[in-house]
């Protein structure tokens, strides 16, 4: 055994990763002009194009057909806005309140709003409503509609603020379910989602007469009425013990009212990117992987994306190269190797999870996942010494698999290997990057990471900062890694998948 691994690693210690190649994936993975590769939008469809184009031209086999495209669908419901302003007071859905509406519309609405009480008749009849917007207490949503319906069908009122004594576990839940569906996610989740929506007509209003209910959240409407709920309260008490004189001389601030709002649907055809060099043995394959997409741009700010995960993606592109050149060159791999691009991640491991829930194989196939993620940069532990890499294994022969990144790679001088990074590290890539959706379906893993630093999820991680010297040696660590792995199927059986 340990003979075959020296003679594999003198046959290709001649191919080693060009640190240039790797700067120029990164300065375009990460550029302007990509606008931080959010998937579905035009960045990511740009990074997705650029990575086919590069396994193409080192004549990987594509992952389908003839197609390196492994594509999926995202699914959400249409993201609604409201946004209630008075003065320099800002609410808005879905911080502050929770809006249900029956209508699509895209307004803007000028209201008086009118505090009532607890909208009962004899408050009602107390008030000048016509052409205003009605703010009331109440206990529970279902006795709320009754009032809305009440006040609309008596006087056409259309937009109403209902306030709670206290915090309501139902608003929440039906909040809850709406604000999840407005993110993108897979069709099978969304449906998980929509089976429990709340479909009771104070949170889902039938088509008619126009309403727009705001269900406002403890104490958001102090910078209004500049009352907490339970002083509103307390004037709803006693103006009942006052015969109707409070509520009337109440001030009724003049507010303006944006919604946006629609009941439609929004699906997004977006794409993992794969393409294979084909082993001796086609029955069993190693993964190696890394996303490609980040988080695109946000108030005007735009994430680069370089060490997360353009580092990943630009030493993907190179083994890539270098395993390629190693099967022109004779050097065909024992095991089929599947270089995988994830889309998705940055949303929930979502492009990994539409992979492994439909491969193009069977899982029970997959020897082991070798997944790169944020491995361009350094971590607080390592400012002294930046010539290091986190290697982390679970699943079968996991003690076996990181065994052979610390002690079975040609290691350049005073360079380390370690399990051990800090708790956010070990937190964040326990479950926060693509290998955890294979780990899930019993398939070993192996991440390679450099942890995390001040610029993660920052607008400052920009190609610049990549320690280019680092993430070429790692590179070149990965290849021999996903080498030996592949020549050898005596140590690394395929995983038990009982």
């Amino acid at each position: 055994m340990a003979t075959f691994f020296a003679i594999s690693f003198v046959k290709s210690q001649q191919l080693v990763p060009s640190i240039d190649s790797l700067r120029h994936h990164i300065y375009y993975l990460a550029s302007d002009e990509l606008k931080g590769r959010k998937t579905g939008e035009e960045g990511g469809k740009l990074a997705a194009d650029y990575i086919k184009n590069r396994f193409q031209t080192y004549g990987l086999e594509p992952i389908s057909g003839n197609s390196y495209s492994y594509p999926y669908q995202l699914m959400r419901t249409h993201k609604d806005y409201a946004v209630v302003t008075y003065k320099e007071n800002i609410l808005f859905w879905p911080w502050h309140l929770y809006m249900v509406s029956n209508y699509k519309q895209n307004d803007t609405l000028f209201n008086k709003l009118v505090f009532a009480g607890y909208g009962s008749d004899a408050e009602l009849e107390q008030l000048q409503l016509n052409g205003k917007a009605i703010a009331f207490i109440a206990d529970q949503p279902q006795e709320a509609y009754q009032v809305i319906q009440n006040i609309q069908n008596k006087y056409s009122i259309i937009t109403f603020f209902v306030l709670f004594t206290k915090k309501n576990v139902r608003v929440d839940n039906a909040w809850s379910i709406d604000y999840k569906m407005y993110d993108y996610m897979l069709p099978s989740d969304f449906e998980k989602l929509k089976s429990i929506k709340i479909t009771e007509p104070w949170a889902s209003p039938p088509s008619g007469d126009s309403l727009n209910i705001f269900y406002c959240f403890p104490n958001v409407m102090r910078n209004v009425f500049d009352k907490t709920d339970a002083e509103l309260e307390t004037l709803a008490k006693d103006n009942k013990n006052q015969k109707g004189q409070l509520l009337p001389a109440f001030p009724e601030p003049e507010i303006e009212i944006f919604i946006s709002y629609s009941d439609s649907l929004d699906i997004a055809a977006v794409e993992n990117v794969g393409g294979f060099i084909k082993g001796k043995d086609t029955t069993q394959t190693i993964i190696l992987s890394a996303h490609y997409d980040h988080l695109g741009e946000d108030y005007g700010q735009l994430y680069h994306g370089a060490d997360d995960n353009a580092s990943g993606t630009a030493a993907l592109l190179e083994n890539a190269r270098l395993i390629a050149l190693d099967a022109q060159q004779g050097r065909i791999p024992e095991r089929n190797i599947l270089f995988l691009a994830f889309s998705g991640e940055e949303m929930g491991l979502l492009g990994s999870k539409a992979f492994v829930s439909q491969p193009p194989f069977p899982l029970n196939q997959v020897v082991l996942n070798i997944n790169m993620d944020m491995i361009g940069r350094w971590d607080e532990q390592h400012e002294m010494n930046k010539n290091f890499v986190y290697l982390l294994t679970a699943g079968h022969q996991s003690r076996k698999y990181f065994k052979l990144g610390k002690h079975g790679l040609n290691l350049p001088s005073g360079f380390t290997v370690s399990k051990n990074p800090g708790f956010n590290e070990k937190l964040t890539f326990k479950y926060g990057s693509d290998h955890y959706s294979f780990l899930s379906n019993k398939v070993p893993i192996a991440i390679f990471f450099t942890g995390l630093h001040y610029d993660y999820h920052t607008s400052s991680d920009i190609a610049e900062k990549i320690n280019y010297p680092n993430l070429t040696i790692i590179t070149g660590l990965v290849y021999q890694y996903i080498t030996k792995v592949s020549n050898n199927k005596t140590s690394y059986p395929l995983p038990s998948h009982k």
